[in-house]
């Protein structure tokens, strides 16, 4: 007779977008939530300015704003829209702070002792947060190794790498978009696409992919790993500014992305079973 699957407790630390709203209400529905600590991105912009890094802090500034005024904001909320009825957060957070290193939040898990805890979108975790998290699982919105850090489906469009556009589910450690590699999700491509639109697709089947596999994990199956090559770069948000949005807009326009006909693969990615689903177009990352 199969044993009842043990219960999986988990964490999750996040910021507060709309996709992030959406990973909570999944993972409650699916495991119930340990422990639900929000980092507000308000505050992540203001720790910058308080830190006095004013290139970083402008840069974040622009972004907010292009981001308002293009109405990609919108379309994120549109996207990753709940239920009518259904609340903010699926469960109240457990904390709302100014700074995810704070000791609270590490006292937090230390008492909550989570099985894992998922990290979207917040500051860098310290090794002392990290030291209590337990097993820690981050969806990243890039394709690593090559593309770390922010805006990096953006930079795969510029660098028309259409090969690397895509999310990870990966392991963290005590660097940035540097642990090991758990699952990779690679959206269809279409010739109107825009950042924002593959980074919605990639994102949203990244979470179901997630909750597939922590599915797998309370049943007895362990997570996939493959440690990352030395390749790849970071990106800031400084590294992004007004002529790259320009250039790209333009190529955009005049049809220079490179993107195949509708629903096609780009060159070196394998055609998947459900292109018009995001939701099942998944990829485990393998190295041999």
């Amino acid at each position: 007779m199969a044993q009842p699957a043990s219960p999986l407790r988990i964490a999750l630390l996040a910021s507060d977008d709309a996709h992030h709203r959406y990973l909570a209400a999944e993972l409650h529905r699916r495991f119930g939530l340990a422990a639900l600590v929000v980092e507000p991105s308000d505050c992540q912009h203001q720790r910058l300015w308080r830190r006095r890094r004013w290139i970083d802090w402008a840069a974040l500034a622009y972004h907010r704003w292009r981001r308002t005024l293009v109405g990609l904001n919108a379309y994120r909320r549109a996207y990753f829209a709940l239920p009518p009825d259904a609340p903010e957060w699926p469960v109240p957070p457990s904390l709302t702070v100014d700074w995810i290193n704070r000791d609270e939040v590490v006292e937090l898990l230390e008492a909550t002792a989570p099985d894992v805890t998922v990290v979207i979108c917040t500051s860098i975790l310290s090794r002392r947060t990290l030291a209590a998290t337990g097993t820690t699982i981050n969806i990243h919105g890039g394709f690593l190794p090559w593309y770390r850090g922010n805006h990096c489906f953006f930079f795969a469009l510029y660098d028309r790498a259409l090969d690397r556009i895509g999310s990870t589910i990966h392991f963290v450690d005590s660097g940035v978009d540097t642990g090991d590699i758990i699952a990779q999700v690679t959206p269809p491509l279409y010739p109107d696409d825009t950042a924002e639109k593959l980074y919605c697709r990639a994102e949203k089947a990244a979470i179901h992919r997630l909750v597939e596999l922590l599915d797998g994990l309370r049943a007895g199956v362990p997570l996939p790993r493959a440690p990352q090559p030395p390749v790849g770069r970071q990106y800031r948000n400084r590294d992004r500014n007004l002529f790259h949005d320009l250039r790209l807009f333009v190529r955009r326009k005049r049809g220079r992305l490179g993107i195949p006909a509708a629903g096609a693969p780009a060159a070196g990615i394998p055609a998947r079973e459900a292109a018009g689903d995001a939701r099942r177009v998944t990829g485990d990352f393998t190295q041999t």
